[in-house]
């Protein structure tokens, strides 16, 4: 097949371009920085220069694919209302792009989130039927396109909802690791929030089966290993790859919400990065982000190779491989 994918540079979308040229797939990949092009596949992908402003052009053409990969979005952002501008109008931009083409795509893949779901209950974990109450704006940007693209898309779209992704080159944990490197680690106190994760192959592996899907039906899917972990568990694994005791600093929710606001005020002033705002505050402060990948798994046969001591292994391998830790 011929796929074209955004967000082909970044961290899940490096992996993804590999596994499926493996694959023996053409891959038109969406470029913004071809310095990091330099890490994707040499044959059998072509580089289609630009960024997601480039679906507003009413003149665009697309090369003709048979499936389109949606993973470019926003993980973190300056300011809360970028979430809804690269994560849902840029997605209506798209679409609007592809209606234009006088070719159609056979199923339509959207990276969103877990955190379109919102928190789950401890006891409980999310199933697809279950009703979104995302409690950020990240997660409400991603349900926000989720929802136009089923209500909009002229074709079948396909929504595949990861928890929190493990391997090498992630930046998003990043900021754990050198702190288990560092001697330490912290929880909210009151309790241990339990949390769904996945490693990139196997996040990859997903999609890759999601590939061949040739129902007309648009499909949700949670994409995680099937067994949840708490925070304990995170910190003790990290304990045991970094071969060094972790000193825990519980730290009340009032205290957090404070630093949550001092790191966003300081961010604006100074003008760096913020990675402790708002989204990530209410994601932190709640007791589970937990789901089931039970219908994935029933449907397309997918079974995960990596429990969470393998993932932190190899994340941190390769983390230290690439002189990050």
């Amino acid at each position: 097949m011929r796929i074209f994918i955004t967000g082909a540079t970044g961290f899940i979308g490096t992996h993804l371009c590999h596994r499926l040229v493996a694959d023996g797939h053409e891959v038109i990949a969406l470029v913004r920085n071809p310095q990091k092009a330099r890490d994707l596949p040499t044959e059998n992908l072509h580089q289609l220069k630009g960024d997601l402003s480039i679906f507003k052009d009413p003149e665009l053409l697309l090369p003709p694919c048979d499936q389109v990969i949606h993973l470019a979005g926003l993980v973190a952002a300056d300011r809360l209302e970028d979430y809804r501008e690269i994560n849902f109008t840029a997605v209506q931009n798209l679409l609007t792009c592809l209606k234009r083409q006088r070719w159609q795509p056979k199923r339509f893949l959207f990276a969103s989130s877990l955190a379109a779901n919102g928190p789950s209950d401890s006891s409980r974990p999310h199933v697809e039927t279950d009703q979104e109450q995302p409690n950020e704006p990240y997660g409400q940007s991603k349900l926000d396109a989720e929802r136009y693209l089923r209500t909009y898309a002229p074709f079948p779209v396909t929504s595949f909802r990861p928890g929190a992704v493990y391997g090498p080159g992630d930046p998003a944990l990043l900021t754990i690791f050198k702190m288990a490197a560092r001697g330490f680690g912290f929880r909210i106190t009151g309790f241990n929030q339990l949390i769904s994760y996945i490693y990139v192959d196997d996040l990859v592996d997903a999609i890759a089966s999601l590939l061949g899907d040739t129902s007309s039906q648009h499909r949700i899917y949670f994409t995680t290993h099937p067994e949840n972990a708490n925070l304990d568990q995170m910190w003790n694994e990290l304990s045991r790859v970094m071969e060094r005791h972790i000193f825990m600093v519980p730290i009340p929710k009032a205290i957090f919400f404070a630093l949550m606001l001092g790191s966003t005020a300081a961010a604006k002033l100074l003008r760096y990065h913020n990675q402790l705002d708002y989204k990530q505050y209410q994601q932190v402060t709640v007791p589970a982000f937990a789901c089931s990948s039970a219908a994935l798994q029933r449907d397309f046969a997918w079974q995960p190779k990596y429990n969470l001591a393998r993932c932190i292994e190899a994340t941190t391998a390769g983390y230290r491989e690439a002189g990050w830790l």
